[in-house]
């Protein structure tokens, strides 16, 4: 981590690239399961706050969008039990590590402006399979996942049976968290979708791997640590 300016992804060596499984076909698909719900849910619920979507919240076309939007629900909150289930030691090794905080995720803190903006990779300490920006996001989406689940029970079954104090409670609940991980969402599109040292992010999301400079260079102290499986493909731009 000595070097500053450096560039993800470096040219193969002897042809090939070596890879390093990142993340589980467990791991995958609750993410997408939890990507696509969250994605109907967002949808259907600006119906309520934009003035031009306004149509889509009203008549058949509410009847149907307020469907969408439970079945979303339920697909929510399925993703943490098919992750669960799938992969229980993942599961379980990503909850500890989002629950672990040490001085290097104070120093990833300190040193990420320079690193996202300049490429200035002098000050950043090794991290474990999720960096600190990672475990932030995962605390996050945990709390709000509670908040969401929680109130939206509430909001869907509570009508006419809780007060009407916790039932508005409960609206301003859910509107807040979904602030909160809107903010969060768009900034983790940017990141693996966008910014030219992270894009690696996003195709282990689709195949599993990362090469291993990424790896390196990113989870250092994870790659140190674990025996990651390793397997080897052709170059890209061959």
């Amino acid at each position: 981590m000595a070097t500053s300016n450096s560039t993800v992804t470096k040219p193969c060596k002897d042809r090939r690239q070596v890879l390093v499984m990142r993340f589980t076909a467990g791991e995958r698909i609750a993410h997408w399961v939890h990507f696509i719900a969250f994605t109907i849910l967002l949808g259907t619920g600006l119906f309520l706050y934009m003035p031009a979507l306004r149509p889509f919240a009203v008549g058949e076309a509410g009847e149907a969008s307020r469907l969408a939007h439970r079945g979303a629900a339920i697909l929510f909150m399925a993703a943490p039990l098919i992750y669960l289930i799938w992969s229980p030691r993942d599961f379980f090794y990503s909850l500890r590590e989002a629950l672990t905080w040490g001085p290097d995720d104070l120093g990833w803190l300190r040193a990420a402006w320079g690193y996202y903006t300049r490429g200035d990779t002098a000050r950043m300490p090794p991290q474990g399979k999720y960096n600190a920006g990672q475990k932030f996001n995962a605390l996050t989406q945990i709390i709000t996942f509670i908040l969401f689940v929680v109130s939206g029970m509430i909001m869907w079954f509570g009508k006419g049976v809780v007060s009407p104090a916790v039932f508005v409670g409960s609206v301003i609940i859910h509107d807040l968290s979904m602030m909160v991980t809107v903010a969060l969402f768009i900034l983790h599109i940017y990141l693996v979708a966008v910014h030219p040292l992270m894009r690696e992010s996003i195709t282990a999301m689709f195949e599993g791997t990362v090469t291993e400079e990424f790896a390196r260079e990113h989870h250092g102290k994870w790659l140190a640590e674990q025996e990651q499986e390793r397997v080897y493909r052709r170059c890209r731009d061959e």
